[in-house]
């Protein structure tokens, strides 16, 4: 009577686990299509569902797997960054989905071993940037044409 339902559990694993891989491809996808700040907010939404996909793998043991999962929520952050500033467009939207993406990876570092930490320590860092980045363009002062 376990074995089935071990198997059940399991392919429903499987099952969820492909389905989220399925739409972070798709949204990766719609990402590099988008311009400007529907790109910063679409890349910035994709960087924090990779937090959770990061958290799961480091949960199964993955570990190298996850690294590269964080190292793929810094590319995904810096094209959000990016796009928002480029086309100041999305610039609060982008910035807010940072700041909880972030969040997440501080609550994702917290039960990981001292070894894996300093990877997620990294990124953080410069999540914060980022975040400082967007909020210092979008409180400028506006810049004065013909004065230079």
């Amino acid at each position: 009577m376990l074995k089935p339902l071990a198997i059940c559990v399991f392919l429903l694993l499987a099952a969820v686990t492909f389905a989220a891989q399925r739409s972070i491809d798709q949204m990766k996808a719609e990402a590099e299509k988008a311009e400007g700040g529907h790109q910063a907010k679409l890349c910035a939404e994709l960087a924090e569902q990779l937090v959770s996909i990061a958290n799961q793998q480091f949960t199964e043991g993955n570990v190298e797997q996850a690294q590269n999962t964080v190292q793929d929520i810094l590319k995904y952050a810096s094209k959000a960054r990016d796009a928002s500033i480029n086309s100041r467009g999305k610039m609060k939207e982008t910035e807010i989905i940072l700041r909880t993406t972030q969040r997440k990876l501080e609550a994702v570092k917290r039960t990981l071993a001292a070894d894996d930490r300093p990877p997620l320590d990294d990124v953080q860092k410069k999540l914060e940037q980022f975040r400082q980045d967007i909020l210092n363009e979008m409180f400028a002062p506006p810049k004065k044409k013909g004065s230079q």
